[in-house]
């Protein structure tokens, strides 16, 4: 099959996919928006480094429209992707191929029931479903919002974000005795949490395990002070998976958190993952008591206890826990992205093109 991408900023999380499909002898051309200058502290990813070996063009600015849409006449994909909604040139090539080829609108938010979240349900009939026959998600959370936009169940595509195959190392025979966090440090982040809970579970554990943490941020002051942090800025993703394996377990505290890649890449390595609610992948990836814990947002008690419940499991427990999740990740890997989107193209493309 013939795919063509219109993508915002890519991420090893987006093109890990891009590749399998590729891999798996599909054709793909990828139109993306160019990191070159990137917004405060969002993860600053080689964009050389994550193309190589695709047909990809990059953007910065707006999309130049009319070469948008004479790539796309000149490809003449079957299925055209489209990230989000919200750019005017990827929304009228959207439009402009309407029954002429399959439409995938990408999106990651949960149903929250914002206003603006309203408001795009009462215009669907007239704006969203005018242009796009598929909603392309991560998991079942971002499912409710795309049936609120009109979507039925046969036209939801999951398996949108997965962890590039390096992560997949395994489950650990002897988990270190570390915890990890891995993010931007920011608010929604709940990186004052972090601070405040991981301050008291080290005036409250026999021997407290050490903190490394990954990523850049304005709150990084709230963490510097902090007797066994170790704060290792950004990290490429390629070296990610050893910062990973020199820790036992991963903390993501958010408040909010469309999915949270990071999540199945620490489980791909057989991490233990203490994480809140508000995670949506925590839902299918972090079972309560089983691989880690879920705790409510904002509460610096619960992930105390979540830490030291970790901190205090035997070798024997410990090794067990990472083997679960080592299990959980397996729902989801690039081959199954690539396969999934597949398989729905191929099912839902007559209906599309039908119209």
């Amino acid at each position: 099959m013939r795919f063509y991408l219109a993508w915002q900023y890519i991420t090893g999380y987006s093109t890990s996919g891009m590749h399998e499909l590729v891999a798996q002898g599909h054709t793909v051309k990828l139109m993306y928006q160019e990191a070159l200058v990137h917004p405060p502290f969002l993860a600053p990813f080689d964009d050389e480094e994550l193309t190589q070996g695709l047909d990809a063009s990059g953007w910065t600015g707006q999309p130049d429209e009319a070469r948008l849409l004479r790539e796309i006449e000149e490809f003449q994909p079957d299925v055209l992707v489209v990230n989000s909604w919200h750019i005017p040139a990827y929304m009228k090539a959207a439009k402009q191929w309407r029954g002429k080829a399959l439409r995938v609108v990408v999106m990651d938010h949960q149903w929250l029931g914002t206003v603006k979240q309203w408001g795009a349900r009462l215009t669907r009939d007239v704006y969203l479903q005018r242009y796009f026959d598929a909603a392309w998600m991560p998991g079942d959370e971002q499912a409710v919002f795309a049936r609120h936009l009109g979507f039925e169940q046969h036209q939801i595509i999951t398996g949108l974000y997965t962890c590039e195959t390096s992560f997949f190392t395994g489950p650990q025979a002897d988990p270190k005795n570390a915890f990890v966090f891995t993010g931007r440090l920011v608010d929604t982040k709940g990186v004052d949490v972090l601070a405040a809970a991981y301050r008291k579970y080290r005036e409250v554990a026999t021997d407290p395990w050490p903190l490394k943490v990954v990523g850049i941020g304005p709150m990084d002051e709230e963490l510097k002070a902090i007797e066994g942090t170790e704060l290792l800025g950004f990290v490429m993703p390629k070296d990610l998976p050893g910062v990973l394996a020199e820790a036992g377990c991963l903390l993501l505290p958010s408040r909010f958190e469309p999915w949270g890649v990071v999540v199945h890449e620490a489980i791909a390595g057989g991490l233990a993952v203490i994480c809140t609610s508000a995670c949506g992948s925590a839902s299918r990836l972090v079972n309560d008591g089983y691989n880690g814990r879920v705790i409510a947002p904002d509460k610096v008690d619960e992930m105390v206890e979540a830490m030291l419940w970790i901190s205090n499991a035997d070798a024997d427990k410990r090794a067990l826990i990472s083997q679960r999740s080592s299990e959980l990740a397996r729902q989801y890997t690039p081959q199954r992205m690539a396969e999934n989107l597949v398989a729905k193209s191929v099912q839902l493309l007559p209906e599309a093109i039908g119209r």
